[in-house]
């Protein structure tokens, strides 16, 4: 869907199953998650294609991500079905490169969630839902992601969505604590 400033709805494009996470490319595409199809999907004045299929490197859904002035994608996957009770499994994040087949780039994550990338585009930083925690990494030439560190610790606050501020703080929404907090590293 796209809101005007005025409020009128409109929508862009219909999805089956559950879209998810939303990033651009350079070109100005959107790419699109669809969680249970785990599928990146990718919008064009063409229409709607597949950008990624995910399904031979994400352990369950995948969810949020975020692209770089690059076109490289990364996209959380959870890990394991918490809707349905299931015993925790860490999740991952996901690379889909321009070119090139998708890899994961990091794994053993408490179910990774919303995304950011700082504007000098030299690190990630993640929300760890079930790990009440932001957690970083730098953004090696080739995409890799190394330096893992706890960016934030949030003891009793389980972080989803994400955005960063011209001070490089970032906003963190939680609908299970019920909040949204302005966290520096």
């Amino acid at each position: 869907m796209r809101i005007e400033q005025r409020g009128n709805l409109e929508q862009v494009v219909k999805i089956d199953g559950t879209p998810s996470g939303l990033g651009w490319l350079p070109d100005g595409s959107m790419l699109i998650v669809s969680m249970d199809d785990r599928r990146v999907l990718k919008l064009n004045s063409s229409g709607l294609s597949e950008a990624a299929n995910l399904w031979q490197v994400a352990t369950f859904k995948c969810n949020d991500m975020v692209v770089d002035s690059r076109g490289r994608a990364y996209v959380g996957s959870f890990g394991f079905d918490f809707e349905a009770m299931a015993p925790f499994a860490p999740g991952e994040i996901l690379l889909i490169p321009p070119r090139g087949p998708v890899r994961r780039v990091v794994e053993d994550m408490a179910f990774p969630n919303g995304l950011v990338i700082t504007p000098d585009e030299k690190t990630l930083i993640v929300s760890e839902t079930f790990g009440e925690r932001l957690t970083a990494f730098d953004i090696a030439e080739d995409g890799t992601l190394t330096n893992r560190r706890t960016w934030a610790k949030l003891d009793g606050f389980t972080p989803d969505g994400l955005a960063l501020d011209s001070e490089g703080c970032v906003w963190v929404a939680s609908p299970v604590s019920g909040g949204v907090f302005r966290v520096r590293e």
